[in-house]
């Protein structure tokens, strides 16, 4: 058990405090004891995912980046160490669903839900049981991570936003690490037009629900 919460004291200020927490498991992956103390991170190596989209290379590499983002703007969170946590968390799935198409093409479909159970073992074993709180919000913002860039991308209506939110348990956090998801790969991309967008859904999402409270 003191194993179990030294671990746990360690990740959590690396994810809390480390300007990039990606030094931290580059660390252990070099000193090869990643897979000992966190085997499901360790698993993303060498899991392929299309050079097109994420050139930075294996689920582990954009992993490592998007953690890296997600230290940047965890001050704007409203749960700081649940969003570092979903960070980490958040392609745990593409372990489970990466496949190669007869013409190339590398997809993951699904890995968002897929993942859920992966990072449910993961979380088990690292925080306290009385922290269903922290599990929940975890597991709701790695399924819908996907979701807030693909609306973007659609330039979806309002209608569609506000369905997205209304499943989110936190909508303005959600809205954080799909930009920290986006800019964790080294494809040259302006985000302005996707954060305007989703600033603009999420403000319309919250006038929405002021509403509906008076």
């Amino acid at each position: 058990m003191t194993k179990d919460i030294d671990i746990k004291n360690e990740l959590e200020e690396v994810l809390l405090t480390y300007e990039k927490p990606s030094i931290y498991f580059n660390n252990l992956k070099n000193n090869n004891t990643l897979g000992v103390k966190f085997p499901e991170i360790s698993d993303l190596i060498g899991v392929i995912q299309s050079p097109i989209h994420h050139p930075e290379g294996d689920v582990f590499n954009h992993t490592m980046m998007v953690i890296d983002e997600a230290a940047k703007l965890k001050d704007k969170a409203k749960n700081p160490l649940g969003f570092m946590y979903s960070a980490l968390c958040h392609d745990f799935g593409k372990v489970l669903t990466t496949t190669t198409k007869e013409d190339g093409k590398i997809i993951s479909y699904n890995h968002e839900r897929a993942g859920l159970k992966l990072v449910r073992k993961f979380l088990s074993r690292i925080i306290r049981k009385d922290e269903s709180d922290l599990k929940n919000y975890v597991l709701n913002m790695t399924e819908l991570h996907m979701q807030p860039n693909q609306l973007a991308n659609q330039n979806s209506k309002l209608k569609s936003t506000r369905k997205l939110f209304n499943k989110s348990i936190c909508p303005h956090d959600l809205v954080l690490l799909a930009k920290a998801d986006a800019l964790g790969r080294t494809v040259n991309q302006d985000y302005s037009i996707k954060e305007g967008y989703l600033k603009n859904a999420l403000e319309d999402f919250k006038e929405i629900d002021t509403n509906n409270e008076n």
